[in-house]
């Protein structure tokens, strides 16, 4: 089982870059093949330990966007798309086997998010799309075989909704998407949004609410 772990990154300061490498150096500790691909949006050339490939990300910042680009040099049996603010627990690697066993096209892993909070711990999984909760955006492990199945990730969005979208794209395609409940990835939570200006992290977030609707409706519906 070969991993590739996609990580979009903003890197701009030193404190945010020792975020990815933590995030980066959580994932190796488990042993797993990986091949690890950072998308830098910085601008910025940053160097990391334990990366296979820097991608820098030019023009205005989209995230599936981001991630269809390190897609482009993925190679593995499971891909991993993910924000820089994660940290991986020990045993995450047994997700991929997991997967493939309980036939899921599409998995998340347990996290400290309040939203899950009543959820059950271990062997378990919840068959279910509903973003925060059973989807988390923050980290979502992939099928290349879904990949191919739905194509390049829907970029309607800049930040928030990414996730949504994904989710609609899995069920027009008939896919299936899991919450593992024996493996925990952490967020930090909008570690690298918090340090944005204001009205930017509102475009990126808030603002896209209306759009989704829309989007969903012209997409998505039926």
């Amino acid at each position: 089982m070969k991993y590739d772990l996609i990580i979009v990154a903003k890197s701009s300061s030193k404190d945010l870059i020792q975020v990815t490498q933590n995030c980066i150096n959580s994932a190796r500790a488990d042993g797993a093949d990986m091949n690890v691909i950072v998308v830098e949006t910085s601008g910025c050339v940053v160097k990391y330990d334990g990366v296979d490939q820097v991608v820098s990300y030019e023009g205005d910042f989209i995230y599936n966007r981001a991630l269809n680009l390190g897609l482009k040099y993925a190679e593995g049996d499971i891909h991993i798309l993910a924000n820089n603010d994660l940290i991986f627990l020990p045993g995450w690697s047994k997700i991929g086997d997991i997967m493939i066993t309980n036939n899921l096209d599409s998995a998340s892993a347990l996290s400290e998010d309040p939203r899950q909070k009543d959820l059950l711990r271990g062997e378990y999984i919840y068959p279910y799309n509903e973003i925060g909760r059973f989807l988390t955006g923050w980290c979502i492990f992939v099928t290349r075989e879904c990949i191919k199945k739905i194509g390049s990730l829907d970029e309607s969005f800049n930040f928030w909704y990414s996730d949504n979208v994904y989710g609609d794209q899995l069920i027009k395609a008939g896919l299936t998407h899991g919450l593992v409940c024996n493996v925990h990835v952490n967020h930090i939570t909008s570690a690298t949004l918090m340090t944005v200006p204001l009205k930017l992290r509102k475009q990126y977030s808030y603002d896209n609410v209306l759009m989704y609707k829309i989007i969903k409706k012209i997409k998505y519906a039926g």
